[in-house]
């Protein structure tokens, strides 16, 4: 037994409120580790690796052959240094890999160094030395060796004389292995080519001057992140790191966290691709730990499960950062050691170590306990336990070399040697695998007695598909015959309405003496109904075909039953031959997941709900839709971990969402505690459990709606209000909003994209970011801007390695001067904020990313001198959501919005240089087409013949400029269709290359003499005219021109059916006027000489131009014009200013945004072509951004004005839709640990209560961290539980005691 201490430190030196994990139980100084053994697996859980540095001896096992191993010796045994032994060792191993030659090739890679090198050193400020100069200085007793199994050799490498902790990455499926060695210096890869292995082991030799010219190519060096430097700082105040980043290392991760501003935050980054690959966050009071944190996760890294020190576990899903689910265990004198994910993932072994104070010795004894938590078990029964009476698990300070975990194996070594493969232990078996009830299989016959006291076999022939017929039986196997469904012991009459038959065939099982629990099996369900005492009854368990073909119902092949428990068998026919179809296996209570089976059901209830008409047969259908939905509100508001667990493991709410629950889904989007905090029972997903792409439960939602009213979009509501509310605190709920925002377009949809942009999320979402991982050139833009979009660098920072010169001078710098140049800083002054769209930039998966090698990038330039780029985009569901969504949307007033102003910041670094080459192109067509037709001043008697010149030049010029802009339309046209054209800039971007062309071209195929002079310069004027109103529109791009053109344009968009309206009404009157004037005067005015021109004249009466109407007095002329006057001038004219004014101040509120629609559109374009230099960091998967507080108020106070008009009847629902409520209340009950039903009340009279009375372990001792419930923590049950398990254990210990001292006594009498 070990003694320990167990307390807290909430001081810090860099955050008042950081709380630290005092180690005094893990010290790894005073624990040191005394065996001489180590061991190591392979990132895929196949090959084994011992070390014994007694002898310098490894010896490499395959995980199914432990009894066979290979040894190798590493170590010229003639060379041995002594010291070594003194210092500490890290082993690992490769997978195994095939050569081309088929060689199988395996890596090793030892490496030792000593403790005193594993304690952080701060020394920027002391030395200018690079990182090759301090690892010279280091203890030359650092060294690392990766040997080839193949080869029986070691490899030269850069990393030969560096120690620290050593791993090789998963290389399943690449070329190379990469090896990482860490020690407080930092991180350094080595990547070694598998095919290149041997010719560098026969044609490289390790000397002095290996690692000062070798090529840095194949090892790249990375520094911490600040938080882990940190951390590291104070471990080595009191004990080496080496433990510390042991601890850190999961399945090729880094994992670093720390607590600031009330959140406990996980960075997780990936040591392949150097970058972030989640942030896991948890929302605390505190953090109190104990000891080092603990990390594991799953086979198929879809779970991340985390626990810092104390008494419990944070699942959380990879793929998002979101939490799932956190257990916690109700004793305080436990630590959790050690987890990891065992059997596919489905289960959580954890070791803890229990501490009881020991008054004798006054210290704690610890006692190891394993602990088995099924992660996605219904039964109560999902929490098991067994105490370490073999001592599988080695203390904590030992688990760096004695124990190693991969893929779902765990193995130890013992201090002989003895490899120990733990989950084939016959006790972790057991643990993992409870026995059920004992149930024996007969032969199916049709006598009517074969039984068993416990479990028996119904005695019915089910060979036969084809015969079906109803039978009753009870719980011991004895057929009773058929009885009709009126009988009044019958719980149900009828279990399947939408059945057409009548007489179809079912089975009736009496599960108990007193027939209050009977098994229905009908067509195509499984069907368990209870009766309570007071008659009424309740749908227990329900089970569906999923098939409705009546080729594919299911045939029953084998089914026993026993008192309250059955187990079937059921085939479910492919319908293609009699053999491809699969067997589906049932065993209630325990072996059977009753809620996913319910949520599946619903689904399948939904499909059919339209096959009868008949009232009572719809009355019969409904209950039961009831009585399921109350199986599933029964485990969200009980068991809310649970229901979250199920929901990323089965997609219930998928099927929920095809069921069509509306009330159901409300309820578990809305569902609170006591304490008014949200339970979060829905995690929003975008991969499957197997890690396939699927649908995600928007998606669906979107396409059940079926483009149908509004009001059969509900769900869709919910589910978009329910992640923007959620992601005010984190951005991670939003991956599938980013993704569903497209379909919403599809769908006819556009009224929520509207209303989900103005959710609070998309300028609230505060981020805190050190301000190293910050561009100095963006911060000093972002202090003179609204909203600027930051290049973040989230990955590991990669040092940069100095070349030969480099270091050569680096000595000769000055200190005084290296210390200045570090001084010089910039502070950032606005708020960083991220946007609430991951992945909105990035393209889906399998779109090809090839990038050109660098030859090719400067013939692809000149090819885009006399050749515009191709689209290469050109399906839409291969563009990102971000280009879809822009290339739906026609508002400006989507873009007034922090977040999409940011990302179209951040995309217009890229897009604008396609903008200003497009400007240039236009500059020049301008001035070439404007010198054409000008008649420029020569000196005398050069005149003509250099006028002659210029023009025969610039003609040419035109012709090729205007070309190219042609041709560039004609790729516009390929790609967007005819329909771009329907946008009057992108019109008037062909216009005005067109026209120009035409009235150069024309003259030059006609001769002058057919053309009119005056026709052909009103037309080059024209054209003119049209050129600089094309350079005028190119300036929308820009925020105070592009306001002004959206104000120009949206202006006309109003009053253009009001105008034509107007010149019709005056076109009538002018028509009046006109036959007028032909009766009453003889003479007709200049004005009025035709129909053209009296409409002329009368359409400018508006501007008060009453032209000789004063020249004839005819009493008509002055009815005429009085009622011209008070029609046209005085309504129409201003009616249509009123309108003016109107469309002025409509469009002048969405003008400030309206050059980022601009660029939105641009960006749309250059993302889909060809980019010969594009980078992959131009499409990250978040976005951050600064802004001004202003900004951020003002929009926050009219986004809360347009949510407020955006109420609609879609979200004026009843509170509480659950008309059923009152029917739900089940009873309230337990499986005990044999699985019997147990009544909570039963316990309530008992005086003295143990863990033998067989309460699960789930229900009191590991429970769900934020579950208030008010049968466990307040009441008197809870304590005396509680303080019972302490006096058992107590007890337990004593008698353990007493009879080691009676053993003691009786080999003294001997």
């Amino acid at each position: 037994m070990e003694s320990q201490k167990f307390y807290r430190n909430s001081s810090s030196s860099y955050d008042e409120e950081k709380i630290e994990i005092e180690t005094s139980k893990i010290s790894i100084k005073k624990n040191s580790y005394n065996c001489h053994h180590h061991i190591s697996i392979s990132p895929d859980g196949t090959l084994v690796v011992s070390l014994n540095i007694e002898n310098y001896q490894l010896n490499l096992y395959k995980l199914d052959r432990l009894s066979d191993s290979r040894e190798i010796n590493f170590y010229d045994s003639k060379n041995i240094d002594t010291s070594l032994k003194k210092l500490n060792w890290s082993l690992s191993v490769s997978n195994e890999f095939t050569l081309s030659d088929g060689t199988v090739d395996v890596l090793i890679a030892v490496s030792c160094f000593d403790e005193n090198d594993m304690r952080y050193k701060d020394c920027s400020d002391e030395s200018n030395e690079s990182e090759e100069d301090m690892n010279m200085n280091n203890t030359t007793n650092d060294r690392t060796w990766i040997i080839s199994v193949a080869n029986q050799s070691r490899i030269p490498t850069p990393i030969n004389n560096i120690g620290g902790i050593i791993k090789f990455l998963d290389n399943k499926g690449d070329d190379s292995t990469v090896a990482i060695i860490i020690n407080v210096q930092g991180i350094k890869k080595y990547s070694i080519k598998n095919e290149k292995i041997k010719d560098i082991i026969n044609n490289l030799d390790n000397n002095g001057w290996f690692n000062f010219f070798l090529s840095d190519k194949p090892i790249e060096n990375f520094d911490f992140p600040s938080k882990f430097i940190v951390e590291m700082k104070r471990i080595s105040n009191n004990e080496p790191c080496n433990f510390f980043i042991q601890q850190s290392l999961v399945r090729g991760r880094l994992i670093v966290e720390d607590y600031k501003d009330k959140v406990q935050t996980v960075d997780m980054y990936n040591l392949k691709t150097n970058m972030l690959e989640n942030t896991f966050q948890k929302f605390e009071e505190n953090a109190i730990g104990v000891g080092f944190p603990s990390f594991a996760i799953s086979n198929n890294e879809s779970l991340f499960a985390y626990c810092r020190g104390a008494n419990s576990i944070t699942i959380y899903l990879m793929e998002n950062g979101l939490e799932v689910n956190t257990k916690k265990f109700n004793e305080r004198n436990i630590q959790i050691i050690f987890f990891d994910f065992v059997q596919d993932d489905n289960k959580l072994l954890i070791v803890i170590e229990k501490g009881i104070y020991n008054e004798d010795t006054a210290e704690i004894d610890i006692t190891p306990i394993i602990v088995i938590w099924d992660l996605f078990s219904s039964s109560d029964n999902c929490v098991r336990r067994t105490n370490d009476i073999c001592s599988l698990f080695p203390p904590k300070h030992e688990h760096p070399q004695r124990l190693a975990n991969s893929s779902g194996n765990l193995i130890t070594i013992t201090k002989d040697g003895t490899i120990i493969p733990i989950l084939r232990e016959q006790e972790i078996i057991k643990l993992m695998n409870p026995e059920s009830n004992t149930r024996n299989k007969l032969l199916l016959n049709k006598s009517y007695g074969i039984t068993n006291y416990s479990l028996s076999t119904i005695v019915t022939d089910f060979s036969s598909s084809t015969t079906y017929y109803q039978s009753v039986y009870n719980f011991t196997g004895k057929y009773l015959g058929t009885i009709s469904e009126n009988d009044k012991e019958i719980i149900i009459k009828n279990p399947e309405p939408w059945e057409q038959s009548k007489n179809h065939n079912r089975v009736l099982v009496y599960l108990n003496n007193r027939k209050s629990v009977q098994l229905v099996i009908g067509e195509s369900t499984v069907q368990v109904w209870r009766k309570r005492k007071n008659a009424s009854k309740f749908l227990e368990y329900i089970w569906v075909n999923k098939h409705t073909e009546v080729y594919r119902q299911f045939q029953i092949q084998n089914l026993k039953v026993g008192h309250e428990n059955f187990s079937i068998t059921l085939y479910i026919p492919s319908g293609i031959t009699p053999q491809s179809g699969y067997n589906i296996k049932l065993e209630w209570p325990i072996k059977v997941n009753n809620i996913v089976d319910a949520c599946q059901a619903l689904e399948f209830l939904e499909k059919i709900k339209n096959v009868h008409s008949n009232p009572r047969k719809q009355f019969q259908f409904k209950n039961l839709i009831q009585q399921t939905q109350c199986i599933i509100k029964d485990c969200f508001t009980k068991k809310c971990g649970l229901w979250r667990m199920l929901d990323i493991r089965f997609d219930i709410m998928a099927n929920l969402i095809r069921g069509n629950c509306v009330s159901i889904i409300r309820k578990i989007l809305s569902s609170k505690y006591d304490n008014g905090k949200n339970k979060y029972l829905h995690i929003p997903r975008s991969y499957s459990w197997n890690k396939q792409i699927k649908e995600t439960d928007l998606e669906i939602a979107i396409k059940c709606t079926k483009r149908g009213y509004q009001k059969d979009t509900i769900i869709v509501k919910y589910l978009l209000d329910y992640y923007t509310d959620n992601a005010i605190k984190t951005s991670n709920w939003m991956f599938t909003v980013s993704k569903a925002i497209p379909f919403l377009y599809e769908y006819q949809l556009e009224f929520y994209v509207k209303e989900l942009f103005q959710k609070t999320c998309f300028g609230t979402n505060e981020i805190y970011l050190e301000q190293s991982n910050i561009n100095t050139k963006d911060i000093i833009k972002s202090n003179n801007k609204n909203i600027h979009a930051l290049s973040i660098n989230r990955g590991l920072i990669k040092k940069n390695k100095p070349s030969f010169w480099q270091k050569l001078t680096s000595k000769l710098l000055c200190k005084k001067t290296t210390n200045l140049l570090r001084k010089k800083s910039t502070v950032i002054h606005n708020q960083i904020y991220m946007v609430p769209l991951p992945d909105f930039i990035v393209y889906p998966e399998g779109i090809d990313d090839k990038r050109d090698k660098l030859w090719k990038i400067p013939l692809k330039h000149l090819k885009m001198l006399i050749w515009p780029r191709d689209h290469i985009i050109e399906k839409e569901e291969k563009m990102s959501p971000f280009l879809r969504m822009v290339r739906n949307e026609n508002r400006a007033e989507i873009y007034d919005n922090p977040s999409i102003a940011a990302i179209i910041d951040f995309k217009w670094n890229s897009a604008k240089k396609l903008f200003l080459r497009q400007v240039f192109i236009h500059l020049v067509f301008a001035f070439i087409y404007a010198l054409h037709v000008s008649k420029p001043h020569v000196p005398n008697g050069h005149g003509k013949v250099l006028r002659n010149c210029l023009r025969e030049c610039s003609f040419y010029w035109i012709i090729l400029i205007g070309l190219y802009l042609l041709n560039i339309e004609r790729i516009r046209i390929k790609y967007n269709g005819w329909k771009r054209y329907l946008s009057f800039y992108n019109f008037f971007d062909l216009f005005s290359v067109i026209f120009p062309l035409l009235t150069t071209i024309v003259p030059k195929i006609f001769k002058k003499e057919s053309i009119s002079h005056d026709a052909l310069v009103a037309c080059k004027s024209f054209a003119v005219l049209i050129i600089s109103m094309e350079l005028t529109l190119l300036l929308r791009y820009f925020e105070k021109v592009g306001a002004y053109v959206y104000i120009i344009t949206n202006i006309f968009k109003k009053i253009a059916p009001f105008l034509l309206f107007m010149l019709i009404f005056i076109f009538g009157f002018s028509s009046a006027m006109f036959i007028l004037l032909d009766y009453t005067i003889e003479k007709r005015p200049q004005n009025y000489s035709d129909l053209f021109r009296t409409t002329e004249s009368v359409f400018f009466w508006t501007n008060g131009r009453w032209d000789q109407l004063d020249q004839w007095d005819v009493w008509q002329k002055e009815v005429f014009s009085l009622i011209g006057s008070v029609a046209v001038v005085t309504i129409l004219q201003n009616m249509l200013i009123a309108i003016m004014a109107s469309a002025f101040d409509d469009a002048n509120e969405v003008s400030r945004h309206a050059a980022l629609k601009y660029r939105a559109e641009m960006i749309a374009e250059y993302e889909t072509i060809d980019k010969p230099s594009a980078s992959q960091e131009e499409n990250p998967r978040y976005i951050y951004f600064t802004s001004k507080m202003d900004y951020i108020k003002n929009w926050l106070k009219k986004s809360e004005k347009a949510r407020e008009s955006h109420r609609n009847y879609l979200a004026e629902i009843e509170n509480d839709l659950w008309h059923y409520d009152d029917d739900c209340d089940v009873e309230d009950y337990y499986y005990d640990s044999n699985n019997k039903r147990k009544n909570w009340n039963h316990f309530q009279n008992y005086s003295y209560v143990s863990p033998i009375v067989g309460i699960p372990l789930s229900l009191y001792w590991f429970v769900d961290k934020d579950e208030n419930n008010k049968k466990f923590q307040p009441s008197l049950m809870t304590s005396s539980i509680m303080r019972k398990e302490i006096i058992y254990n107590d007890v337990k210990i004593l008698q353990e005691k007493i009879q080691h001292l009676i053993f003691i006594l009786q080999n003294q009498q001997n």
